[in-house]
């Protein structure tokens, strides 16, 4: 599978007053497309600062973050945002949806800050909708859904502007078992067309959904396991 971001012995610290607080120390990992990834750990453990380094949401403090070809070391900040908007989806434990809008209106919000022009915007929504079963919930605000309906409305924003990478972090935590099995059938389904996906998570109901787990402990990447789907 051809790999779309690279971490290269990367690691992040914090200043804090007069301290230095270690985020995650020298680490290295690959995201290849066509694959679900489990990032594995307990809290504090590195892996949402992992998960922040590939998202382009912070800059290492040493070593490489390789975003498909793109060295993002000495980015400004302008390009660091044209790569999270261009190259990656986000979905988050919370769904992020904007209490206000609909659904088909949460989903087109990142092709209104790409400057879609409507027709074309309102046909990929449709599309992205339509993808993940949730084309009768168009209309519907937030408040209306279920979580685990929340969270397929997430998905569908994250692939609407059809990035090849998708981070989630902790997308099932707030999900009963079903909920949180439509969610992973869906990323898998996104992963089989070739996106890379990859889960941040505490949740070991998880894990038979996955094709690779990393395992982060004291701030720094531990083993790996190839996995066999369900």
């Amino acid at each position: 599978m051809p790999v779309i971001a690279e971490v290269i012995a990367a690691s992040k610290e914090f200043i804090s007053g007069d301290s230095v607080i270690v985020a995650l120390k020298p680490s290295s990992m690959a995201l290849s497309t066509g694959k679900v990834t489990l990032i594995i750990g307990p809290s504090g453990s590195g892996k949402t600062t992992l998960l922040s380094l590939i998202g382009c949401v912070i800059y290492p403090s040493s070593g490489e973050v390789i975003i498909d070809g793109i060295r993002t070391s000495g980015l400004s900040a302008r390009n660091m945002a044209g790569i999270r908007l261009n190259k990656i989806g986000f979905i988050f434990q919370q769904f992020n949806l904007l209490a206000p809008l609909t659904a088909e209106q949460n989903v087109m919000l990142p092709l209104t800050l790409l400057g879609i022009p409507d027709t074309e915007a309102k046909g990929r929504v449709r599309k992205v909708l339509e993808q993940v079963n949730m084309s009768h919930r168009a209309k519907s605000l937030p408040k209306m859904m279920s979580g685990g309906e929340q969270q397929r409305i997430a998905i569908a924003r994250a692939l609407v502007t059809n990035v090849p990478i998708m981070l989630c972090d902790e997308p099932t935590a707030s999900l009963d078992t079903k909920s949180a099995h439509i969610v992973m059938e869906e990323l898998r389904k996104q992963a089989a067309c070739g996106k890379a996906v990859a889960i941040v998570t505490h949740d070991m109901r998880l894990k038979p959904y996955a094709d690779e787990i990393i395992y982060v402990e004291n701030g720094q990447i531990g083993k790996t396991d190839v996995n066999e789907p369900i």
